[in-house]
């Protein structure tokens, strides 16, 4: 089970009540959810300012992952381990994954160490249509 006293230590952070609260709805969401979707889970516990700092402090930390699934709102996930993982994001039904992609990480370095500039971050972002839409 998911420690968020020790999720939290890891990227230097105290482990306060709130702070817990989103970490926990983060590790039991089905996948990176959007704030609207976390405020949904954490009800009257938490309010949308601050959700939204915590959010912001999380991905600072590099405790979370905040991307863009092609839609109005980030999405947030916690973080895998993996610097820079991908995501799938279903072009029918919208449902949004995190996947392992520590097999890019080889590649990716390779493509950007030829380029002319330092990046800091990428995002891998593939879309398409997901297992449940194709049975469908």
């Amino acid at each position: 089970m998911m420690d968020g006293q020790e999720i939290l230590g890891r990227g230097g952070l105290a482990a306060t009540e709130k702070r817990l609260l989103v970490v926990r709805a983060l590790a039991e969401a089905e996948g990176p959810a959007t704030p609207q979707e976390l405020l949904a889970t954490l009800g009257a516990q938490l309010n949308r300012v601050t959700l939204y700092r915590i959010l912001d402090l999380l991905v600072e930390h590099n405790v979370a992952t905040r991307h863009n699934a092609g839609e109005r709102a980030f999405r947030y996930c916690l973080h895998t381990g993996h610097e820079n993982h991908a995501h799938f994001t279903c072009s029918r039904c919208g449902h949004t994954e995190c996947l392992d992609s520590g097999g890019f990480g080889a590649d990716l370095s390779e493509l950007l160490s030829h380029l002319p500039m330092r990046v800091d971050t990428a995002e891998i972002r593939f879309g398409g249509v997901c297992q449940g839409c194709l049975r469908g």
